[in-house]
């Protein structure tokens, strides 16, 4: 067992060494490199022998005195005195403080070195999701001419504004898929199940559809409309649960809802008769976009989305090839689809008007 004094000699040793190097370096004045030579000698000396020196000026031995302790070595595994394992943990806090607390960083010269970080490090466990502004006018225009070129999944599109001016937050899905060798193309026409947006189960078991069927109905939802899936899923949610508590209807009215985020969800689907056109839910499909039409027309990704639907429709063989495109409005007494998405409707192919067929 040795003993280890800290004696003025080193200390001045200490201080004269941090010195030399302070003044070999771009040191400051005078007065900071004093003060930083004393603060090193401090931190580094002090706090390691301050609780385990013996007092010089003091060869007393009585347990009253603040004599400190003696460095020593031990076995490993010996057991330490909970005083002495006390005493060693509010020295070692105390020495991570003071340097921790020393914020002086003066020139740095590293080389040959890799993986070299000066500063905070932040660590994130978990999804990272990106947000991104909406762009303006002209960086949307020329963001569509690039998306042209390579095409973006639907799971996500970015669609035009109704208002330029309007800032909303959205997420970007082409920002995780355009380093991909390749792309989904977007003409795909991918169907947002039931259990995606929480649907409730039918009321009761649904009667079956008879296919094909010989027409295909188009309404709107008459509510507002959105660019953003979550608030299409919560008006998709909205709506089953109108229907279902205050109409008394089994389910959601449509077989296939259509959003302006050019997504298309599943409402009762092909195979269950809808609720959607009286006279024409046992020979029909109903598909409703989300919104009002009255001014103007769903997004083009909604349009495009309507037409990838009738085609899977008649490839899978849930709609007769030969099927006829009616509109809510030429059947009851509706607005519905709306005034400027039924002007639309009319130059598709398959449009049939009902009214030369009573004539």
């Amino acid at each position: 067992m040795s003993n280890v004094p800290m004696s003025t000699a080193s200390r001045s040793i200490s201080e004269e060494r941090t010195r030399q190097w302070l003044a070999a370096q771009a040191a400051p004045d005078d007065d900071e490199v004093e003060s930083i030579a004393e603060s090193s000698v401090v931190d580094s000396l002090d706090y390691e022998y301050s609780e385990y020196t013996l007092d010089e000026n003091n060869d007393d031995d009585d347990d009253n005195q603040n004599t400190g302790e003696e460095i020593s070595t031990m076995t490993l595994g010996t057991p330490i005195t909970a005083n002495k394992r006390s005493n060693i943990s509010d020295t070692l806090r105390d020495l991570m403080n003071s340097i921790n607390s020393i914020q002086t960083v003066g020139n740095v010269n590293i080389s040959n070195s890799t993986n070299v970080h000066i500063g905070n490090v932040t660590n994130i466990n978990g999804n990272i999701q990106i947000i991104a502004n909406s762009l303006s006018r002209a960086r949307h225009e020329r963001r569509k001419t690039s998306l042209t070129e390579a095409p973006v999944p639907d799971i996500e599109p970015n669609s035009n504004h109704h208002n330029e001016d309007e800032s909303e937050e959205r997420v970007c899905s082409d920002v995780f898929i355009n380093s991909q060798k390749f792309k989904i193309p977007k003409e795909l026409c991918s169907i947002i199940p039931r259990h995606s947006w929480l649907a409730q189960t039918p009321m009761e078991k649904p009667e079956v559809l008879q296919r094909p069927v010989q027409y295909v109905v188009i309404l709107h939802t008459a509510t507002e409309s959105s660019e953003k899936r979550a608030i299409n899923v919560r008006l998709i949610r909205d709506m089953q649960c109108f229907h279902i508590e205050s109409r008394r209807w089994n389910d959601i009215a449509y077989n296939f809802l259509i959003g302006c985020d050019g997504n298309i969800y599943e409402g009762r689907g092909w195979h269950a008769v809808g609720a959607h056109t009286l006279g024409y839910n046992r020979i029909a499909l109903g598909v409703s976009f989300i919104g009002c039409f009255m001014r103007e027309l769903p997004t083009p990704d909604a349009m495009n989305m309507c037409r990838n639907l009738l085609a899977r429709g008649v490839e899978d063989g849930h709609i007769a090839p030969d099927y006829r495109l009616i509109c809510h409005c030429q059947c009851n007494s509706t607005e519905s689809p709306g005034r400027r998405l039924y002007e639309e409707i009319q130059s598709w192919p398959h449009f049939y008007n009902i009214e030369k067929e009573k004539q």
